[in-house]
């Protein structure tokens, strides 16, 4: 937020910092038995109310002024995906790939839309979006479904998997869905980045592109790192590979094998990359040159996330941030 910022730790506490560390608020809603499950919060803002649902089945709204507890219900299943609002609805999707819709001022359910279901569960949180009058999800076994945002009722259906993954879905990760003018953009680690069109879920292009990594777009171009650490710039409109930079051959070969992306985000004129083995990686963004890397841990971290002139890393317990 433009004064602060919202945290959770292992037990699910959340916690509302200001920029001068301050902490503003912290409240916990969770049992005891709860606590050791170790809840992972999403969290969604429209206006003062903060939206919060886990991965042990609970939704609840929050004061965001003082953490106070609004409502609070229990879902089905437990929440693997991003939280979104639209008016007077929010949206998430649960571990049986359903797309859920309720009432902010109440938690009530208003519709919902079951996609196809799967017998493992995938490390890859879903991802959806808003766009005009349809809400777009993905599952867990890569199907691109567009529901109408009043009716619940389904507009089109893209899958983008054959029915052997089914099967695999434990090793099957997605990126976040990004949208831009009137086309979506995603990819996975099977190799494939796609473009499609939001209106009618047509693919206008698609590239040999192994990423989970959320895409970026800037102007007229697309950015993405592999999970082998190759930078891809892509024109948006036709899907042509313009450069690729393997920004990891500034490490040995052996020890290349050995690293992943985690996420990464774009401030100013730079990339700023985390890998799995607690390195910074800063990119230049014009070249693609690697320009400085730093250790913040010594193990995964967090993707990047830039507020307030600042860039935050997240670790295990407790939030970094750095120039």
């Amino acid at each position: 937020f433009k004064k602060g910022l919202i945290f959770f730790d292992r037990k699910g506490t959340i916690i509302k910092y200001n920029y001068n560390q301050k902490v503003i608020w912290r409240k916990n809603y969770y049992s005891k038995y709860e606590k050791k499950l170790g809840p992972k919060l999403n969290f969604s803002v429209e206006n003062n109310n903060l939206i919060v649902a886990d991965n042990v089945a609970k939704v609840f709204s929050l004061d965001i002024n003082n953490g106070d507890l609004i409502w609070s219900i229990n879902n089905r299943y437990p929440i693997n995906s991003e939280i979104k609002i639209h008016k007077d609805k929010f949206f998430f999707i649960d571990f049986e790939n359903t797309l859920k819709c309720y009432y902010l001022r109440n938690g009530s359910e208003c519709w919902s839309v079951q996609t196809q279901k799967t017998f493992t569960i995938s490390d890859s949180k879903n991802s959806l979006i808003i766009n005009d009058n349809l809400v777009i999800f993905n599952n867990s076994i890569g199907d691109i479904t567009a529901v109408d945002i009043s009716t619940g009722f389904i507009e089109w259906q893209l899958p983008t998997q054959n029915n052997k993954i089914i099967d695999k879905t434990y090793n099957f990760e997605i990126s976040q869905l990004v949208f831009d003018s009137n086309f979506l953009y995603f990819s996975n680690n099977k190799n494939q980045f796609y473009c499609v069109d939001i209106k009618n879920g047509i693919i206008n292009w698609m590239n040999k592109i192994n990423s989970s990594l959320s895409p970026v777009v800037i102007g007229e171009y697309i950015f993405t790192i592999s999970n082998e650490g190759l930078l891809f710039t892509i024109q948006k409109d036709s899907g042509n590979i313009i450069r690729v930079n393997n920004i990891y051959n500034v490490y040995s070969e052996k020890k290349r094998k050995t690293i992943k992306p985690v996420g990464f985000v774009v401030g100013g004129n730079n990339i700023y990359l985390t890998n799995n083995d607690g390195k910074i990686m800063v990119i230049e963004l014009i070249s693609g040159r690697v320009i400085n890397i730093k250790k913040t841990f010594k193990s995964v971290v967090s993707k990047p996330f830039i507020s307030n002139k600042s860039l935050f890393l997240i670790k295990n317990g407790s939030i970094n941030q750095y120039n």
